[in-house]
């Protein structure tokens, strides 16, 4: 079977060829606008004009005749509506003429698939591009997203900065190579939330010290070490999370030699794989498209040229995964004595005079600049042990702090014999735990404290009632905004983790109602944080 794949949802047009799973070819064309950023219509006119050559080409280096093709794949979605309608348009000119089926792709799974050509088979995906920057991984059917950028994509985050800087587009591998010249770590925002970024105060904090005149270079060298360390933590908490031993690096920015290097010593330090495709299947190619057509069309998924239709919002989430059957990656371990091993923390079982304690230790992070590493572990540790206390403070569960080291990143709480929620709902829930875990975090929000980082394996249930965990990210004096943070991330990790349970959440809200007397106003912002996300289309 040979099928052939149009890419175009964004500045590069390409097509690629793919036999029984093995690339024969792979022709990209990049639109390089002459000043400032990508028009999708200027774009749009790029792929027009080299769509035939390009064509041409990709068959040409196949060796393989156009009468030869058994389907023609295409992105669908997410992307630029113009040029996503070209690339379309080819695929349906082609299927009509040649009577072939066509097959149409998401993009950012077509990214994830061909990780598989790596050896990849259930990893954690870091998908790092210009309009995407989102941690995705297979749960119940379909590719789910656990974190994702609540504002702008990475890539387009550092592109903007170049135009500011007079770097021509791309501009990343030119803010790479001045980073490399780099000399001094300049403190910028570093704005993790759970398993979501953010990077719009990053940009400006990175803008005002080039009005200030700071050495570009430096500037340069900083921008990569905040946002790509919070980059690999947001990944590794989706690996901890999920206890999945590989990680995938996809997308223009995982060509990133830095990036590179900071995911594969993370992997390394947690015992797990590190796989990332070549250089040429890292960027926006049409053999990811071709590869990942095969696999649909085998599994029966294709569409007429009538229904070819484009998405320009299209989610990874929303695409049902029907080709993959359940081959997973190794189990993850733990040595004795640990009970769990979380993306910043070691948690052992431990004695302190006479009373069952845990130790929880912040292991130095490697991938981390040293003064950057211990100001996130020190003050975590510090504000973890103070919101414990304050949650207790409010009436709602939280294990007893007993002693506790800022400097060390060391912690020692009260063992709780109880069992975490994400492992209460993987072996079945009803409506009255969800209802608990709700009341419990209105009854915080209403004396003014949030979570920060509220994900199913934070809580936890012990003698029937609710426990928080690891408040690290928490405020004592939360804002409306932190409150919807608490929400949406709740929400984000639960559907991505348990989807089976939707339902149930509607008793999450009911519980949350009761305790909460501004529930509307949270419950609203909790819904535009949702929709900053990349390709939202709402709750």
């Amino acid at each position: 079977m040979i099928l052939l794949g149009i890419e175009s949802t964004a500045h590069t047009f390409s097509c690629g060829v793919v036999k029984e799973g093995e690339i024969l070819s792979n022709v990209i064309d990049m639109y390089r606008p002459p000043e400032g950023g990508i028009h999708p219509r200027e774009a749009a006119e790029h792929h027009r004009e080299v769509a035939a050559s390009v064509i041409g080409e990709a068959l040409k280096r196949a060796g393989v005749k156009l009468s030869e093709i058994d389907a023609v794949g295409y992105s669908k979605g997410p992307g630029l509506g113009p040029a996503l309608r070209v690339g379309a348009t080819a695929a349906r000119t082609l299927a009509v003429k040649l009577s072939l089926p066509l097959i149409p792709v998401n993009h950012c799974v077509a990214h994830l698939e061909v990780g598989r050509i790596v050896g990849a088979k259930d990893p954690v995906l870091l998908y790092v591009s210009g309009g995407n920057t989102q941690v995705i991984s297979f749960s119940e059917g379909r590719y789910r997203i656990f974190g994702e950028t609540q504002d702008i994509g990475v890539g387009n985050m550092l592109d903007k900065f170049a135009r500011e800087a007079s770097i021509p587009f791309p501009g990343g591998p030119e803010i790479e190579r001045l980073a490399e010249e780099g000399r001094r770590y300049i403190e910028l925002p570093y704005s993790v939330k759970g398993m979501d970024v953010a990077f719009s105060g990053i940009l400006t904090a990175a803008l005002t010290c080039l009005k200030r005149g700071e050495r570009l270079e430096d500037i340069c060298f900083s921008l990569q070490e905040t946002i790509f360390a919070m980059l690999t933590e947001v990944t590794e908490r989706a690996m901890a999370h999920l206890k999945k031993s590989e990680v995938l690096l996809g997308g223009g920015v995982a060509r990133n030699r830095r990036l590179q290097e900071m995911v594969r010593t993370m992997a390394e330090e947690r015992g797990a794989t590190f796989f990332v495709p070549p250089p040429d299947l890292c960027v926006d190619n049409g053999a990811m498209i071709a590869y990942t057509a095969e696999l649909m069309y085998r599994a029966g998924i294709a569409v007429s040229p009538e229904q070819a239709d484009v998405d320009q919002r299209y989610r990874t989430d929303q695409v049902d995964v029907v080709w993959r059957g359940g081959e997973r990656g190794d189990e993850v371990r733990y040595e004795e004595g640990v009970l769990a091993k979380g993306a910043e923390a070691v948690l052992r079982r431990r004695e302190l005079f006479g009373l069952p304690a845990v130790e929880k230790v912040r292991v130095k992070k490697s991938y981390r600049l040293p003064a950057l590493d211990e100001a996130i572990r020190a003050g975590r540790t510090r504000n973890e042990a103070r919101m414990l206390e304050a949650i207790r403070e409010a009436g709602v569960g939280a294990p007893r702090i007993y002693y506790y080291d800022p400097d060390g990143g060391v912690i020692f709480m009260e063992y709780l014999e109880g069992i975490r929620l994400k492992e209460v709902l993987e072996g079945g829930a009803d409506g009255r735990v969800l209802y608990l875990v709700g009341e419990a975090l209105g009854r915080i929000h209403s004396r003014g404290l949030s979570h920060g980082d509220l994900t199913t394996s934070n809580i936890i249930i012990h003698k029937g009632g609710v426990f928080f965990l690891d408040p690290s990210f928490g405020s004592r004096d939360a804002s409306e905004e932190e409150m919807g943070v608490d929400v949406n991330l709740f929400l984000e990790a639960f559907r991505a983790a348990h989807p089976r349970w939707e339902e149930l959440l509607k008793s999450f809200f009911e519980g949350y109602k009761e305790s909460c007397p501004f529930w509307k106003e949270v419950f609203k912002k909790a819904e535009e944080i949702e929709r900053r996300a990349r390709y939202v289309k709402g709750v």
